[in-house]
């Protein structure tokens, strides 16, 4: 029998695990990409309690996609995950879980590379190894890196203690004005009138459709508890982008410039000197918008040399074919 017949296909597994989604991409370990496969977040500390089962799921997804594609004698030389929440707080935790989990789908756990996905959006960006990562998606953290490694940080402390700017935060934020207006401890803003659109409540008036309640602060209560899971604070996120919808109105206009004003003022302290080029990534500022677009206004206006990484699976794939070039290169043992 020809040898080549029963050779295994190599081939390597790149991951973006961000908080809200996960995306995995299958790539052969010089080549195009073969297969792609989404699930969902998997940060333990805003996706909830299954999030690292969630993450082997789209990874057994991706693998038979891939075998779909290439055929039963596929073999993983190398999976690199960039994972939200997996920073050096949790590095350790995350690894062993996710070793444990992918042993069931015959990835040993020398083939496998766990590192945070700032890392892998940073290296997204293209700029080479020296220079500035800000990140607003699910949370938010912004990094300087040199050589690749992470020697300052700002932020990325979680969405009780602040990722200021991020999905989450800008999510929560418009909750509470909203719970500031119908109570009358804030302004009137048009954001009650947007999440209300969202909730298919009437807030202001409780008419149309009728108050489930009969008071239209208990049915906002209410609706949050039944739209945000215990345990997933990330789900706060699906009301992000309602500031920017109605950016003209004061509350809106305000929790913007909040998110907007911390990022400069981040960017500021990190390279004071603007000598370092800066990677935009996450939801928030890889994505046109009020924010992203009034950030890039201010770095041009420093001049300062900036890009964007709509996701972090080219670092990642970067990452899973060094990593395949180094246990591909090991002598094989009789």
């Amino acid at each position: 029998m020809d040898a080549d017949a029963t050779a295994p296909s190599y081939v390597v597994i790149a991951g973006d695990i961000g908080g809200t989604s996960s995306r995995l991409a299958l790539a052969s370990v010089g080549g195009s990409v073969l297969a792609e496969a989404e699930g969902p977040g998997a940060n333990l500390r805003s996706s909830g309690a299954a999030a690292l089962d969630n993450l082997a799921e789209t990874v057994r997804e991706v693998l038979a996609r891939g075998r779909r594609e290439v055929g039963d004698g596929l073999e993983v030389a190398a999976i690199a995950l960039g994972i939200s929440g997996a920073g050096p707080a949790r590095a350790a935790e995350v690894g062993r879980a996710v070793g444990e989990r992918l042993a069931g789908l015959g990835i040993a756990p020398e083939r496998i590379l766990v590192t945070d996905d700032l890392h892998t959006a940073f290296l997204a960006g293209g700029v080479g190894d020296d220079g500035l990562l800000v990140l607003a998606g699910t949370g938010a953290v912004a990094v300087r890196f040199r050589d690749r490694e992470a020697i300052a940080r700002r932020d990325g402390m979680g969405w009780l203690l602040g990722d200021i700017g991020s999905a989450v935060w800008l999510g929560r934020r418009t909750l509470e004005v909203v719970a500031a207006d119908l109570d009358g401890r804030g302004r009137r803003t048009a954001l009650t009138d947007q999440v209300g659109d969202m909730l298919d409540l009437d807030l202001r008036d409780g008419l149309l459709p009728p108050s489930p309640t009969g008071d239209p602060r208990q049915d906002l209560i209410r609706a949050v508890d039944e739209c945000l899971p215990a345990g997933s604070p990330a789900a706060l996120g699906r009301f992000a982008r309602l500031p920017g919808t109605v950016p003209e109105d004061p509350a809106a206009r305000e929790i913007l410039d909040t998110a907007v004003r911390h990022v400069r003022d981040t960017v500021h302290a990190l390279d004071p000197e603007a000598g370092l080029p800066v990677v935009l990534a996450g939801s928030v500022l890889a994505t046109a918008g009020p924010i992203h677009d009034e950030v890039v206004v201010g770095l041009r206006a420093e001049g300062r040399t900036f890009c964007t990484a709509a996701t972090g699976l080219p670092g990642a794939l970067l990452l899973a074919r060094e990593k395949a070039g180094t246990v591909l290169a090991r002598p094989v043992e009789d």
